[in-house]
């Protein structure tokens, strides 16, 4: 008996370290729609024709086409959501043909970005990768999980 007295008090403790913190602001209301830009209140891919869209692979291109030495476009799926901003796709060149980038002469690519007091920046990036590297993201760099694995 005195061990179950014991034990109860430990599980409490681990459940309540372990589960998420209650949200400070519910989705929709003035002050999320605020803070954040776009307001999505879960990962949601940003349309093609969203200015957004464009600003954030224009702070990707430069890296990309240093390594591959010429002009570079991107397909694939670009989410956001909170102050983040993440993608996962390809590079290609103007044609559309797939690039072959170092170090493992293929075309993967990912990056992501924060939105700042100062806008938006590029956090990091990887093109020519081989794994999924960017899984350790939110421990490095405290980005939303489910922004990495939203569908």
């Amino acid at each position: 008996m005195k061990f179950l007295s014991l034990l109860l008090p430990v599980l409490l403790t681990t459940s309540l370290v372990q589960a998420e913190p209650p949200l400070l602001l519910k989705p929709g209301s003035s002050q999320w729609n605020e803070l954040f830009d776009p307001p999505y209140a879960e990962p949601k891919e940003l349309p093609a024709d969203l200015p957004l869209r464009k600003d954030l692979f224009d702070l990707l291109r430069p890296t990309v086409e240093r390594a591959a030495g010429q002009k570079v476009l991107f397909e694939g799926k670009l989410r956001a959501f909170k102050n983040w901003a993440y993608f996962g796709g390809r590079s290609l060149d103007v044609t559309g043909k797939s690039l072959k980038l170092p170090p493992f002469e293929n075309d993967d690519t990912s990056a992501l970005w924060l939105r700042t007091k100062d806008g938006w920046r590029l956090v990091d990036y990887s093109a020519g990768h081989s794994d999924a590297f960017f899984l350790i993201w939110p421990e490095q760099y405290g980005t939303p999980r489910e922004l990495l694995h939203a569908p």
